[in-house]
């Protein structure tokens, strides 16, 4: 028989609202203590003077991990909040009224490169084909094994891209493209994973299939859409909530 425990979260972020879901699923009681008076984490929402701020992310990318997470529980994003991909994706600017479109779509993309920079479609198409390749390993895979040994990493895929784990995006980016905001615009992406492109492998490409294969997309009101649809599962799922509760101490036996 499966022993029921009592288990505390604290913090009320992303993950951590994943974590409470999974654990309620699983029959235990599951309890998340928040400092703030509102779930969130840094994605709270901020409301004042009639207006209203998302404190933490403005871009939902990988619109297929979020899927992934309701489908668990027999649910769909459209249950909770609409999402809406926004085209052109976004502007890079580089001065007043000095910038670079990106289009909703690789093909659009793949022209606006070439307009820069004569035969640089053709190149971000392979790199885009390897970033895809990249990208079906990591997302729909790797990223969903428990993380208890890097041995995880080690699979008949990963295997056969060993090299890019030798090499790194800035190197790669930069063997392929001349033009420095091309260059800018492919280094970016790997910088929400929190490194720097110079010390990024070259494997972490799928960071660009994120971006130019899937899209930029927002939920419509906001991206706090995401915390109240987690929060809302949680709540079905049995899970209790506790705000404005600091942790003060953690008490270990």
């Amino acid at each position: 028989m499966k022993q029921i425990k009592k288990i505390t979260i604290i913090g009320s972020g992303f993950s951590a609202l994943a974590a409470s879901c999974y654990l309620a699923q699983s029959g235990h009681d599951v309890t998340v203590f928040e400092k703030n008076p509102t779930v969130g984490g840094r994605a709270r929402q901020l409301k004042i003077d009639g207006f209203t701020f998302d404190m933490g992310p403005s871009w939902y990318w990988m619109p297929d991990v979020f899927e992934r997470f309701f489908a668990d529980f027999g649910k769909k994003t459209s249950d909770y909040y609409e999402l809406i991909k926004l085209s052109p994706a976004y502007r890079v600017y580089y001065g007043i009224d000095d910038f670079i479109t990106i289009a909703d779509n690789l093909e659009d993309i793949l022209k606006s490169f070439e307009a820069i920079e004569k035969g640089s479609g053709a190149l971000l198409k392979k790199f885009m084909t390897k970033a895809k390749s990249n990208y079906d390993i990591a997302i729909k895979d790797l990223v969903y094994r428990p993380g208890v040994s890097p041995l995880e990493l080690i699979t008949p895929q990963t295997a056969m891209k060993v090299g890019q784990f030798f090499s790194n995006i800035s190197k790669d980016v930069r063997k392929k493209f001349n033009n420095e905001r091309l260059i800018q615009i492919l280094e970016f992406p790997v910088l929400f994973l929190g490194a720097k492109p110079s010390d990024t492998p070259s494997f972490y490409s799928f960071m660009n299939y994120a971006d130019f294969g899937l899209g930029t997309w927002h939920p419509k009101t906001g991206m706090f859409d995401v915390v109240r649809a987690m929060e809302s599962l949680a709540l079905e799922l049995g899970v209790k909530f506790q705000t404005n509760a600091t942790i003060e101490k953690i008490i270990v036996e």
